[in-house]
């Protein structure tokens, strides 16, 4: 047996929390930044509805980020590794659902 096979449930869990990453993350990010420039825009502040932006301008840069860190790392990771990190990374990605049983 490999260690993927072994560790299924693991790397089971894993997954959930790589798409909560990719999913959930930038979503918050973005909803909250939203929020803040709406409040700021309701107190019709010049001075507020400017740091919202620049805060909305952050918030949308670092969900960008956060979605696209893990594909640019498994793209990295994919070129320089062995098949049996191949066959792990594709079940955290893809759910147990890969695997066979």
């Amino acid at each position: 047996m490999d260690l993927c096979s072994e560790a299924k449930e693991l790397l089971n869990i894993i997954h959930y929390v790589y798409l909560g990453i990719i999913i959930v993350v930038p979503i918050i990010l973005i909803f909250v930044g939203m929020f803040d420039m709406a409040k700021a825009v309701t107190e019709k502040k010049d001075d507020d509805i400017k740091k919202a932006q620049q805060s909305l301008i952050k918030k949308a840069i670092a969900a960008a980020l956060v979605f696209l860190i893990p594909y640019l790392v498994g793209l990295v990771m994919h070129m320089v590794s062995t098949d049996e990190y191949k066959q792990c990374w594709n079940i955290i990605r893809g759910g147990i659902k890969t695997v066979g049983d």
